[in-house]
């Protein structure tokens, strides 16, 4: 998604009703939260040995390409 292909909103949200029935994200008033457990899972992607591996940097950029866009075509999530 983030280099601008397509990415099926079903399989999306099939990974985040994972997420959710494993306690890894909770509803709260007005959204969803990480819980405890669910920030260790994903800070595991930032160890070398994993096999989901991400550099910090590439998850600054995505950030800031949703919350500030990066051309036209994106529109910013608030």
């Amino acid at each position: 998604m983030d280099q601008g292909k397509v990415f099926p909103l079903n399989k999306f949200l099939g990974n985040f009703k994972t997420h959710l029935d494993n306690g890894r994200i909770i509803r709260v008033d007005g959204g969803y939260q990480l819980t405890p457990s669910g920030t260790d899972y994903f800070n595991d992607r930032y160890n070398q040995g994993s096999r989901q591996h991400i550099e910090k940097s590439e998850v600054k950029m995505i950030v800031h390409a949703m919350t500030n866009g990066v051309n036209d075509d994106w529109i910013k999530v608030v």
